[in-house]
């Protein structure tokens, strides 16, 4: 049984207790993969070497970094950092953890033409280093998890010719779970799960079924549309979006805090 955590990346995030709870499930012989984000880091990095970040919206709403070659570097750099540092943090509570930031074990195809909305027009951007995940080495990752070793995954892909890719942390996590038929995957982060008003946590939705994610959808915005597009990708029973505001984050998730989104209506239990 394997699960898989997404640690997302963007600013106000803390993920002492996460990983702290994490650890304590990997020493109980739970089997897990991290995989985490690097948009704050990467933010902080440009801003210091004078690159700042940018983004791009598509037609239909997602975002995504806009990632030139200089970029890529910048990006590739500071995800390097983080999964050093979180690695190192599971280390340190007792986890056997190994940190693979570097594209050996998401693959992905390069977008060579993004089409984005700038200034109200739509254009076409040619110099991404984006890419579209194609797959995961699902066997690179079940050999660390049958060795006893937590793999700690940055969202960098190889792409067809050889070269690095920024990827999608949420959908990384997703190619991930699919790749090793996982039981769940969970992405915590700083919002309590789907709101169905963004400027109100209790209009939390609870729960809902894949067959229902076009309707659940409008509710959301921005990021969160990546975090539903995994959910359809992922192949798992049971996918959570939940808060990483809490002391035992991944124990309140399981108990059902946050948003689950399942395969199929369970017992008609779902109560979106």
């Amino acid at each position: 049984m394997t699960r898989i955590l997404k640690l997302g990346g963007g600013a106000g995030n803390d993920h002492t207790a996460t990983l702290t709870n994490l650890a304590a499930r990997i020493r109980e012989g739970e089997r897990w993969v991290l995989v985490h984000g690097a948009s704050d880091a990467a933010n902080t990095l440009a801003q210091q070497v004078g690159y700042p970040a940018q983004t791009l919206v598509t037609p239909g709403g997602h975002t995504s970094r806009y990632t030139d070659a200089r970029t890529l570097d910048i990006y590739c750099m500071a995800a390097a950092s983080v999964n050093q540092q979180m690695t190192a943090q599971l280390i340190q509570l007792g986890v056997h953890a190994v940190g693979l930031a570097g594209p050996n074990v998401l693959r992905a195809s390069r977008k060579t033409a993004v089409r984005a909305i700038r200034d109200g027009r739509q254009i076409i951007v040619r110099d991404d280093y984006t890419g579209t995940l194609t797959g995961a080495d699902g066997d690179l990752l079940a050999a660390l998890l049958n060795s006893g070793l937590t793999p700690v995954v940055a969202p960098v892909a190889l792409g067809e010719a050889g070269e690095r890719l920024n990827v999608d942390g949420d959908l990384a996590a997703a190619t991930i779970a699919r790749a090793l038929h996982a039981e769940a995957a969970l992405i915590l982060s700083n919002v309590p799960g789907l709101l169905r008003d963004v400027q109100n946590p209790q209009s939390l939705i609870p729960s809902f079924s894949l067959t229902e994610i076009e309707r659940f959808d409008t509710f959301a915005n921005g990021r969160m549309k990546k975090k539903l597009l995994a959910a359809e990708r992922a192949g798992v029973e049971q996918f959570i979006l939940a808060d990483s505001r809490q002391i035992a984050p991944i124990d309140a998730a399981l108990a059902g805090a946050g948003t689950h989104i399942y395969a199929r209506v369970a017992n008609g239990h779902i109560t979106g």
